[in-house]
């Protein structure tokens, strides 16, 4: 009888702590940038939030065709999140801004830029 009950709580203590490592970078992303011009900064802000924070990019700028994996703390529990696109060489008026963007469902962020129709679109895997 006490080997089953050790065995029910070895069980529960593993699917608790198997829990805790699924959830752990959930909202860990790849961003790619397939626009034709260079982003200069990245800001990802959970969708509550009233300010944008630091540039995920830091000092470094994400090249067209290239792509950065965006790390969030693991501790963090958020998914939903708003993005917002600096290119290099514009202002303001030219940013992007995409709102609450699901990144616990998302692994993938591509952006493509239109010059035709002037809109920069984002397609989430």
């Amino acid at each position: 009888m006490q080997f089953i009950t050790f065995l029910k709580s070895s069980t529960i203590a593993i699917s608790l702590l198997a829990c805790q490592f699924a959830l752990a970078g959930d909202a860990d992303f790849t961003l790619t940038n397939r626009t034709g011009y260079d982003i200069e900064a990245v800001y990802i802000a959970p969708s509550k939030s009233k300010s944008w924070g630091n540039d995920v990019l830091g000092k470094s700028i994400l090249a067209n065709g290239r792509s950065r994996e965006i790390v969030f703390n693991a501790n963090n529990s958020v998914c939903m999140y708003d993005m917002l696109i600096h290119w290099e060489g514009y202002g303001e008026a030219d940013d992007r801004t995409w709102e609450r963007i699901d990144l616990c469902a998302i692994h993938k962020i591509t952006l493509r830029y239109n010059k035709n129709t002037d809109v920069t679109t984002a397609v989430f895997e």
